[in-house]
């Protein structure tokens, strides 16, 4: 089963697309990275009436279908979120689902006008209709019946939208709660703990015992089940809550590291860098909300970073050659005076 499928299997999805219409009235899709497949729920009663319209004609869908593989080439080169215009002047949105760097589908939704549209915005969205070969009177009386989502609510929905794709993300991972068995009680039993626990010191031996396994099986199961070792479940999941803590707070880079569970900020720098392509810092000046980046001391229109605390410090595991391939347990190498010296992950 591919990461699309996975995806489209997980249970709940439904849910998830049901939240952002309660709350904001709009009906997201699931797309496939190559845009090639699309999931949506209810298409018929949920659709913007002028979308919904203009998709009934060949040369409207052709033009909406232009539009979004543009949008989609963009997300797909930035990996990051996008707010747009599209052709009929509508607010748009772009979400990717990234797992491990890769990304693996878009969500995509909108169709919203900021305010309510003038008499000059349908002009010029007439003009590129007309261009297109599209009748446009039966569409005009429909162009203001779209939603209007001021853009306070519009934040509010992309935050809404980029932690369904967080979520849809780990699709992979649903299979880990509990389900009838022991093997999957135990796996579930695992993974809730580390969610729990995850701004905590781990290491195998508590996991383990949480989830009622010796070290060994509860690192077997993962290898099995989850396709990782413990290490990078926990790292991966531990970028997941910086990203959401970077994106949503004003907090320092140095105050993330650690309420993610991150030993050092030269730690999270480094694991954020290897599982994002960018580090903590660029980040957050690509995809935070201006206010946040403004609070965080980032000079917005210079693609750097909080120097104060998101630059990149060398470490001294940095500077000398690696340690000895993971041995399955979560301790460092030992101190000078030969006690170990256990630390985050």
């Amino acid at each position: 089963m591919n990461a699309f499928d996975q995806i489209t299997a997980m249970p709940g999805l439904r849910s998830l697309f049901d939240i952002a219409w309660r709350l904001f009235g709009v009906n997201p899709a699931l797309v496939s990275a190559d845009g090639q497949r699309v999931v949506v729920f209810e298409p018929e009663r949920r659709s913007q009436p002028f979308c919904a319209e203009l998709q009934k004609d060949a040369a409207g869908r052709a033009l909406c279908a232009m539009c979004d593989q543009n949008r989609f080439l963009e997300a797909r080169r930035s990996a990051l979120a996008l707010r747009y215009r599209c052709h009929a002047g509508l607010t748009e949105f772009i979400v990717p689902v990234t797992r491990d760097g890769e990304m693996i589908a878009l969500l995509q939704s909108g169709q919203v006008h900021d305010r309510r549209p003038s008499a000059a915005e349908w002009r010029i969205a007439r003009q590129d209709l007309v261009k297109a070969g599209i009748t446009s009177g039966p569409l005009r009386r429909l162009f203001w019946k779209n939603r209007v989502l001021p853009q306070d609510r519009q934040g509010d929905l992309l935050n809404l939208l980029e932690l369904i794709a967080s979520r849809l993300a780990h699709a992979d991972e649903q299979r880990l709660l509990p389900e009838p068995g022991r093997t999957r009680m135990q796996l579930g039993r695992a993974v809730t703990f580390i969610e729990v626990h995850l701004g905590e010191r781990l290491t195998l031996p508590v996991i383990a015992q949480a989830a009622g396994l010796s070290t060994r099986s509860l690192a077997r199961l993962f290898r099995k089940e989850v396709g990782t070792n413990v290490v990078e479940f926990i790292l991966r999941r531990r970028v997941a809550c910086a990203r959401d803590l970077l994106r949503r707070t004003d907090h320092t880079c140095a105050e993330i590291a650690f309420q993610a569970g991150f030993g050092s900020v030269q730690h999270f720098n480094r694991i954020f860098r290897r599982h994002q392509d960018m580090s903590p810092g660029e980040w957050r000046q690509r995809v935070a909300a201006p206010a946040v980046v403004g609070r965080a001391g980032i000079k917005p229109g210079k693609p750097g970073i909080d120097e104060r605390e998101c630059a990149e410090v060398p470490s001294v595991s940095d500077q000398h050659p690696q340690p000895p391939a993971y041995d399955g347990s979560l301790s460092r190498p030992a101190r000078k005076d030969g006690r170990p010296e256990l630390g985050r992950t």
